[in-house]
């Protein structure tokens, strides 16, 4: 009969594989969507609801809505355009734009 031979080799403990390269700036999401009769959206964040407004003017236009961790900014789709920015403020439902003067008429000063 043959003799059974087994060959045991040491365990050898190699490093975790990690990324390589730049890691990135941080968490964002990108968002497609058509602003209501209004001019405004609708965002959820968190677990909440929030309501940005930007604009009658730009009623019923394709939007790209792009989020990081403090800003969210408001892209019309056909012209590139930057129709918004907000700053994202949890403890508010409501993130006005903060291209424009802040006011009822804008370009009104109280």
């Amino acid at each position: 009969m043959a003799a059974t031979w087994v060959l045991t080799v040491p365990s050898l403990t190699l490093p975790k594989a990690a990324p390589t390269g730049p890691r990135s700036p941080g968490h964002y999401r990108l968002r497609y969507d058509r602003l209501d009769t209004l001019g405004k959206m609708s965002f959820r964040r968190a677990g909440r609801m929030h309501h940005l407004g930007i604009g009658y003017a730009h009623a019923r236009k394709r939007v790209l809505a792009i989020a990081d961790d403090t800003t969210i900014t408001v892209i019309e789709l056909e012209s590139g355009e930057i129709l918004s920015t907000h700053d994202i403020d949890p403890n508010r439902t409501y993130w006005r734009n903060t291209q424009r003067t802040p006011g009822r008429w804008p370009g009104v000063l109280q």
